[in-house]
């Protein structure tokens, strides 16, 4: 573990209790004093918690424990230094830390008492992988494309190729689109249902290989070739499991702190004055 890669983690994280001696409690044991301030052992716990656990399990050795510890006190003598010059009467810096003391309770508290209510059961796993239409068999397409301004252009350039001249020579000659031309027209994989409308529909009953019609789209008229197809299976339960219990545990935990927010509502006074916040435009 890099000393400078810990000491930068530390100055940026710079959570734990400032704790002058003497206000601690005696179930506080102290690991290091900085001055008149001391890093108990609940801020190096605190700190321990706030790494990663596969990071977590490196630091379990003495030495590692011993240059974190280095690194939280590297980070106190800032914090001392900062308070003697006087850094944290600065109104900015009150503002930061009212954030960082804002964003730290509004998670505790959402982990502490609304997490806890939010259960997702097995039955509504399995119904939402049963009924979301994004969770199916995909297919995609791959062609090659031929971009006129006018339809006089378009239909001379498909008589061309119906006698059998190269699309790609043609693409290339004649197609006005810059991002696809150079390269005789071939554009990248795309899923089907997500291009546009027409362009989809020109090519729907294709064989691979096979040149539309004229198509009348954004941009001018198109002759279109389908170089090929591919299908992506629907992904098998038991793989996206995981993923589907995070993503219906967030939709109902926001449901739950969208409604304890209009409780607490009606509990504390808000008051609100929009007015201050101004305009650009003014």
């Amino acid at each position: 573990m890099r000393r400078s890669w810990i000491f930068m983690f530390a100055i940026l994280l710079v959570l734990t209790v400032v704790c002058p001696e003497g206000t601690f409690g005696a179930e506080d044991e102290i690991l290091a004093k900085v001055g008149n301030e001391v890093i108990t052992r609940i801020d190096f716990e605190v700190r321990l918690k706030s790494f990663p656990p596969t990071q977590r399990e490196e630091l379990k050795t003495f030495e590692k424990k011993k240059l974190l510890l280095d690194n939280m006190i590297k980070a106190r003598l800032f914090v001392v230094e900062g308070e003697n010059r006087g850094l944290n009467e600065k109104s900015d810096f009150k503002a930061g830390l009212r954030m960082i003391r804002d964003d730290y309770i509004t998670q505790q508290f959402v982990r502490a008492y609304i997490g806890n209510k939010v259960e997702v059961s097995e039955e509504e796993v399995q119904n939402y992988y049963n009924t979301n239409p994004e969770i199916k068999e995909r297919e995609f397409l791959k062609m090659s494309q031929i971009v006129a301004e006018k339809e006089e252009e378009a239909k001379e350039i498909l008589e061309r190729l119906k006698k059998g001249e190269p699309f790609q020579k043609l693409a290339k000659e004649r197609s006005i689109d810059p991002a696809s031309n150079l390269v005789g027209g071939q554009l990248d994989w795309f899923e089907k249902g997500k291009g546009e409308k027409e362009i989809e529909d020109a090519v729907a009953n294709l064989e691979k290989g096979g040149i539309s019609g004229i198509v009348k789209a954004k941009g001018g008229y198109y002759i279109l070739r389908l170089d090929e197809k591919r299908f992506s299976p629907k992904p098998p339960y038991l793989k996206i499991k995981e993923d589907l219990i995070k993503k219906l545990f967030h939709k109902k935990l926001t449901e739950f702190v969208d409604k304890e927010i209009e409780d607490l509502k009606k509990k504390i006074t808000v008051e609100t004055f929009y007015e201050k916040l101004g305009s650009e435009n003014k």
